[in-house]
């Protein structure tokens, strides 16, 4: 899964989150294993992805999945520490991607020049990979054309 985090990226690099609306149909996340942080035409960092939990301004939570092997209850918590230092009450509710450690990698946007819009998904079963710090390695130096494009479910 690769998310176009331009105006995020620090806000990702330094919390270890990624945070979105939970509402809209542009914000329908199909559930992925790894997290690509995309800006400048490239996907400079990738991640396991924990959890993902689902934080209303009330503090209460719902999980949408579960990727990681911490305990639920630790995910909860941090969503919800993190949703509400990083987002203001009309933001609610929203989604709190729980990474784990971003790996750095060099994973080139090929074709058009522009930005990506929207989330991308790409299925990298042909790795054989298990984590993101395989991931990052394997992905160093390909390009999107490199790899077969899983469609997002409407």
């Amino acid at each position: 899964m690769v998310v176009n985090c331009t105006r995020t990226r620090q806000d990702v690099d330094r919390t270890g989150v990624y945070i979105s609306p939970a509402t809209g149909a542009s914000n329908t996340y199909r559930p992925s294993r790894y997290f690509g942080v995309y800006y400048s035409q490239n996907v400079h960092e990738v991640a396991n992805i924990e959890a993902v939990v689902e934080v209303n301004f009330d503090k209460t939570t719902n999980i949408r999945w579960l990727g990681g092997g911490g305990k639920e209850s630790d995910y909860r918590q941090k969503a919800v520490e993190q949703a509400h230092l990083q987002r203001t009450e009309v933001d609610f509710p929203v989604q709190v991607f729980i990474l784990g450690t971003l790996q750095a990698t060099d994973f080139k946007k090929d074709g058009r020049a522009g930005t990506l819009s929207g989330t991308k998904y790409f299925d990298m079963s042909s790795l054989g990979v298990d984590t993101a710090g395989f991931l990052a390695m394997k992905l160093r130096g390909k390009k999107w054309s490199d790899f077969s494009p899983v469609e997002q479910k409407a």
